[in-house]
């Protein structure tokens, strides 16, 4: 078993449930079953991926009763009357960074949930570390060493694998590893099972990063891209509690998530207890087509676009503008931003009704790297070819940038941690389920530089 991943969870989780007893010495540690204390919330609805795939969309979340994670470690188990796309391998083993017994590294769920139906789980935190990844229905024969002869290996691998769980936002690859820390802060690439888009739409995948203005961080505006913040690896934003599963057949009736949890230990056998929520899929419809808006640059690093109107059925929109930098390795936002440094800079407007919304010229990432709260010198939002130039010391161009449109009919964007710090935010509409349709990923605007994926580094201002 994965004793020391378990302990590490257990233990965190009890200091960070823990009491003080006074306001002096040591706070004094009580064990708390994490079942006792969390509350876990979960909605369906469809999803209308592109205007031409279609899924099922899952909001859940997980929280104690101040809005954080309620749990470090967790799987979950996703049932209803649903079927799933063709199965995917599980990645080679000892893949660095990759979660052995997921499958959604090559795209799909695993051979046995196709097998079940109506099912998409996780792996346990039993299974040993180094145990070969088995994906099929029967038991795998793996070479052994020392005997020279074949070890048999159940079924182990699943859609979200041993990194997946459900946490403040939703779905994400964070369970607590033998070290103690998250395996990943960065969101699914969305929609999972992307392996079933058709080749025309492989290209509108997206991490669900959200940035300023909507998501403004500190009083400066920034969002975390200041230099106050310690990103970690790949986090570009704060992670807007997406799950669409492209390519699942949705029916009407009730889902299930349940998600088993470690509780402690009996002796040297950890002990686990299950969280449950069901929600209900009354409808199958729809939500409308929605399309990118087309920003309209003005010169000085920001922009304007404009809402006609919402689509059908949609309440909100998130409006993601993403600079992806100039392609040259230079552009004028400094180590923190879309080029020399973090990678794309992300920045979310929110719609509620028609008409013309604002990109700020001046949000883009802090340049000044030093010297605390007090220095922070913004950046131009989308870097303009005179601000490229000073910024290279050479003539250079504008940076590209992509624009993609989501929209829902719940409270997408008020549900979200940091917005919400309730214990059990609203995460359904006046219909009672959580539909979303997202736009299709616009061609980068501007320079020749293609739409890159985030360069995974960490800063932290001194």
């Amino acid at each position: 078993m994965n004793k020391l991943r378990l302990v590490a969870a257990s233990a965190a989780l009890s200091a960070l449930l823990a009491g003080c007893s006074g306001s002096r010495g040591i706070p004094s540690i009580s064990s708390v079953n994490p079942l006792s204390t969390g509350k876990l919330q979960f909605a369906v609805g469809t999803a209308n991926l592109f205007g031409t795939e279609t899924g099922l969309n899952v909001v859940s979340t997980y929280r104690q009763g101040n809005g954080l994670s309620n749990v470090l470690v967790d799987t979950p188990t996703i049932t209803g009357p649903f079927t799933l796309p063709a199965a995917e391998a599980a990645p080679p083993p000892n893949t660095p960074g990759v979660d052995p017994y997921s499958t959604l590294t090559n795209g799909g769920p695993s051979i046995e949930e196709v097998a079940v139906g109506g099912e998409i789980t996780g792996t346990s935190q039993t299974v040993h570390l180094g145990t070969p990844a088995c994906d099929q229905t029967t038991p795998c024969a793996e070479p052994n060493a020392a005997t020279g002869g074949t070890t048999t290996v159940a079924p182990n691998t699943s859609t979200f694998g041993q990194a997946g769980g459900v946490f403040t936002n939703g779905l994400a690859p964070a369970n607590s590893t033998t070290a103690g820390t998250a395996f990943s802060n960065v969101p699914y690439e969305e929609p999972l099972y992307a392996a079933s888009l058709s080749a025309g739409d492989a290209g509108n995948e997206f991490t669900p990063f959200g940035g300023p203005p909507a998501f403004p961080g500190d009083s400066n505006g920034l969002g975390l891209r200041d230099g106050l913040f310690t990103l970690g690896a790949g986090v570009l934003g704060i992670p807007l509690g997406i799950s669409t599963f492209a390519g699942v057949g949705v029916a009407a009736g009730t889902y299930t998530l349940s998600v088993q949890v470690p509780t402690g230990f009996s002796g040297s056998t950890p002990t686990f207890g299950t969280a449950t929520a069901a929600a209900t899929l009354a409808s199958t419809a729809l939500l409308g087509p929605i399309t990118a808006p087309p920003l309209t640059l003005d010169g000085a690093g920001g922009g304007t676009f404009v809402i006609a109107a919402l689509p059908a059925g949609v309440t909100e929109e998130l409006v993601q503008i993403v600079d992806v930098g100039t392609g040259t390795g230079v552009n004028c936002q400094g180590p923190l931003g879309a080029e020399e440094g973090a990678g794309p800079e992300y920045y979310t407007i929110l719609v509620t009704a028609p008409g013309t919304y604002t990109l700020p010229d001046m949000i883009g990432a802090n340049t000044t790297v030093s010297g605390g709260v007090g220095d922070i010198t913004p950046s131009e939002s989308i870097c303009t070819i005179a601000a490229n130039t000073a910024a290279a010391g050479a003539t250079s161009v504008g940076d590209s940038y992509t624009v993609q449109a989501i929209g829902a009919d719940y409270p997408l964007y008020e549900s979200l941690y940091p917005n919400s710090v309730s214990q059990t935010p609203a995460i359904v509409g006046a219909a009672g389920q959580a539909d979303i349709t997202i736009s299709a990923l616009s061609a980068p605007v501007g320079s020749t530089a293609r739409h890159r994926r985030p360069a995974f580094r960490s800063f932290r201002k001194i």
